[in-house]
Protein backbone atom coordinates (compact mmCIF):
# COMPACT_ATOMS: atom_id res chain seq x y z
CA UNK A 1 0.00 0.00 0.00
CA UNK A 2 1.41 3.13 -0.82
CA UNK A 3 1.91 6.50 1.35
CA UNK A 4 -0.94 8.38 -0.02
CA UNK A 5 -3.41 5.61 0.76
CA UNK A 6 -2.06 5.65 4.38
CA UNK A 7 -2.94 9.09 4.33
CA UNK A 8 -6.48 8.58 3.27
CA UNK A 9 -6.83 5.84 5.83
CA UNK A 10 -5.62 8.56 8.37
CA UNK A 11 -8.34 10.68 7.33
CA UNK A 12 -10.69 7.76 7.36
CA UNK A 13 -9.79 7.34 11.30
CA UNK A 14 -9.67 10.82 12.23
CA UNK A 15 -13.34 11.36 11.42
CA UNK A 16 -14.77 9.62 14.47
CA UNK A 17 -12.38 11.34 16.80
CA UNK A 18 -13.70 14.76 15.13
CA UNK A 19 -17.18 13.57 15.44
CA UNK A 20 -17.07 12.73 18.69
CA UNK A 21 -15.13 15.97 19.29
CA UNK A 22 -17.27 18.39 17.50
CA UNK A 23 -20.31 17.27 19.19
CA UNK A 24 -18.94 16.72 22.84
CA UNK A 25 -18.57 20.69 22.38
CA UNK A 26 -20.63 22.82 24.62
CA UNK A 27 -20.02 27.00 25.63
CA UNK A 28 -18.72 25.69 28.75
CA UNK A 29 -16.22 23.37 27.10
CA UNK A 30 -14.45 25.91 24.21
CA UNK A 31 -11.92 23.65 24.36
CA UNK A 32 -13.72 20.99 22.08
CA UNK A 33 -14.46 23.33 19.25
CA UNK A 34 -10.57 23.99 18.71
CA UNK A 35 -9.52 20.45 19.25
CA UNK A 36 -12.34 19.52 16.37
CA UNK A 37 -10.77 22.28 14.43
CA UNK A 38 -7.78 21.41 14.68
CA UNK A 39 -8.20 17.79 13.94
CA UNK A 40 -10.45 18.75 10.98
CA UNK A 41 -7.92 20.93 9.55
CA UNK A 42 -5.16 17.96 9.89
CA UNK A 43 -7.98 16.04 8.03
CA UNK A 44 -8.69 18.27 5.25
CA UNK A 45 -4.77 18.74 4.74
CA UNK A 46 -4.34 15.14 4.42
CA UNK A 47 -6.58 15.34 1.41
CA UNK A 48 -3.89 17.61 -0.43
CA UNK A 49 -1.20 15.76 0.97
CA UNK A 50 -2.55 12.37 -0.54
CA UNK A 51 -2.90 14.04 -3.88
CA UNK A 52 -0.06 15.77 -4.21
CA UNK A 53 2.00 12.50 -2.62
CA UNK A 54 0.35 10.06 -5.13
CA UNK A 55 0.96 12.52 -8.05
CA UNK A 56 4.41 13.42 -6.80
CA UNK A 57 6.41 10.35 -6.15
CA UNK A 58 4.04 8.67 -9.29
CA UNK A 59 2.07 6.42 -6.68
CA UNK A 60 -1.60 6.70 -8.04
CA UNK A 61 -3.36 3.91 -7.32
CA UNK A 62 -7.23 2.34 -8.36
CA UNK A 63 -7.44 1.80 -4.24
CA UNK A 64 -6.60 5.42 -3.82
CA UNK A 65 -8.93 6.70 -6.52
CA UNK A 66 -11.83 4.99 -5.39
CA UNK A 67 -10.48 5.31 -1.15
CA UNK A 68 -9.92 9.43 -1.49
CA UNK A 69 -13.08 10.59 -2.56
CA UNK A 70 -14.85 8.55 -0.32
CA UNK A 71 -12.64 9.34 2.68
CA UNK A 72 -14.19 12.91 1.77
CA UNK A 73 -17.38 11.78 2.07
CA UNK A 74 -17.22 10.12 5.25
CA UNK A 75 -15.31 13.53 6.42
CA UNK A 76 -17.40 16.00 5.26
CA UNK A 77 -21.10 14.09 5.88
CA UNK A 78 -20.16 13.12 9.44
CA UNK A 79 -18.88 16.85 9.82
CA UNK A 80 -22.54 18.61 8.92
CA UNK A 81 -23.90 16.13 10.80
CA UNK A 82 -21.89 16.83 13.56
CA UNK A 83 -23.09 20.58 13.06
CA UNK A 84 -26.28 19.51 13.52
CA UNK A 85 -25.91 18.31 16.94
CA UNK A 86 -24.16 21.54 18.18
CA UNK A 87 -27.03 24.24 17.92
CA UNK A 88 -24.76 26.75 20.36
CA UNK A 89 -22.51 27.65 17.73
CA UNK A 90 -23.43 31.21 16.16
CA UNK A 91 -22.95 31.03 12.54
CA UNK A 92 -23.84 27.72 11.63
CA UNK A 93 -24.96 26.90 8.30
CA UNK A 94 -29.11 26.69 8.02
CA UNK A 95 -30.45 23.04 7.50
CA UNK A 96 -31.15 23.37 4.04
CA UNK A 97 -27.73 23.65 3.47
CA UNK A 98 -26.68 19.95 5.10
CA UNK A 99 -29.69 18.55 3.50
CA UNK A 100 -28.14 19.75 -0.18
CA UNK A 101 -24.61 18.38 0.80
CA UNK A 102 -25.69 15.41 2.04
CA UNK A 103 -28.38 14.68 -1.08
CA UNK A 104 -25.40 15.28 -3.47
CA UNK A 105 -23.31 13.14 -1.78
CA UNK A 106 -25.88 10.09 -1.79
CA UNK A 107 -27.02 10.84 -5.33
CA UNK A 108 -23.64 10.31 -6.73
CA UNK A 109 -23.02 7.39 -4.27
CA UNK A 110 -26.17 5.53 -5.43
CA UNK A 111 -25.52 6.66 -9.42
CA UNK A 112 -21.88 5.17 -8.54
CA UNK A 113 -23.21 2.06 -7.36
CA UNK A 114 -25.62 1.47 -9.94
CA UNK A 115 -23.23 1.76 -12.76
CA UNK A 116 -21.12 -0.81 -10.78
CA UNK A 117 -23.61 -2.83 -10.77
CA UNK A 118 -24.69 -2.98 -14.38
CA UNK A 119 -21.21 -3.72 -15.36
CA UNK A 120 -20.98 0.13 -16.55
CA UNK A 121 -16.78 0.66 -16.87
CA UNK A 122 -16.44 4.00 -15.61
CA UNK A 123 -13.52 5.69 -14.01
CA UNK A 124 -13.74 7.71 -11.20
CA UNK A 125 -12.18 11.66 -12.01
CA UNK A 126 -12.62 14.32 -10.19
CA UNK A 127 -13.33 17.87 -11.90
CA UNK A 128 -12.35 21.09 -11.14
CA UNK A 129 -15.81 21.71 -10.01
CA UNK A 130 -15.89 18.92 -7.16
CA UNK A 131 -12.68 19.66 -6.35
CA UNK A 132 -14.25 23.35 -5.52
CA UNK A 133 -17.21 22.20 -3.84
CA UNK A 134 -14.82 19.45 -1.79
CA UNK A 135 -12.71 22.71 -0.58
CA UNK A 136 -15.76 25.13 -0.21
CA UNK A 137 -17.47 22.44 2.04
CA UNK A 138 -14.10 22.28 4.11
CA UNK A 139 -13.61 26.38 4.17
CA UNK A 140 -17.10 26.77 5.49
CA UNK A 141 -16.73 23.98 8.24
CA UNK A 142 -13.31 25.66 9.58
CA UNK A 143 -15.32 29.15 8.85
CA UNK A 144 -18.18 28.13 11.52
CA UNK A 145 -16.22 26.33 14.14
CA UNK A 146 -13.77 29.94 13.98
CA UNK A 147 -17.43 31.48 14.48
CA UNK A 148 -16.48 33.82 11.66
CA UNK A 149 -19.57 35.50 10.25
CA UNK A 150 -17.67 34.90 6.48
CA UNK A 151 -19.09 31.77 7.41
CA UNK A 152 -22.60 33.10 6.50
CA UNK A 153 -21.76 33.94 2.27
CA UNK A 154 -19.79 31.32 1.90
CA UNK A 155 -22.30 28.67 2.79
CA UNK A 156 -25.03 30.14 -0.17
CA UNK A 157 -21.80 30.05 -2.65
CA UNK A 158 -20.53 26.27 -0.97
CA UNK A 159 -23.92 25.43 -1.85
CA UNK A 160 -23.96 26.99 -5.33
CA UNK A 161 -20.42 24.92 -5.66
CA UNK A 162 -22.42 21.66 -4.46
CA UNK A 163 -25.42 21.23 -6.85
CA UNK A 164 -23.39 23.34 -9.98
CA UNK A 165 -20.84 19.84 -9.13
CA UNK A 166 -23.80 17.42 -8.54
CA UNK A 167 -25.39 18.24 -11.71
CA UNK A 168 -21.85 17.98 -13.76
CA UNK A 169 -21.56 14.11 -12.65
CA UNK A 170 -24.90 13.34 -12.96
CA UNK A 171 -24.33 14.16 -16.89
CA UNK A 172 -21.03 12.23 -16.66
CA UNK A 173 -22.76 9.22 -15.52
CA UNK A 174 -25.61 9.44 -17.83
CA UNK A 175 -23.43 8.75 -20.85
CA UNK A 176 -21.44 6.35 -19.13
CA UNK A 177 -25.51 4.71 -19.38
CA UNK A 178 -25.67 5.61 -23.06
Amino acid sequence: MSIPNYLTLFRILLTPVFFITLISYTPEKEGFRLIALAIFVIASLTDALDGLLARFLKQRTTLGQMLDPLADKILLVSAYIGLLCVPSLPYRPPLWVTITIIFRDMILLFGFFTLHFAAVKIKVQPNIWGKLTTVSQMFLLCFVLLEWPLAVPLAYLTVAFTIFSGVIYIMRGLKFIQ
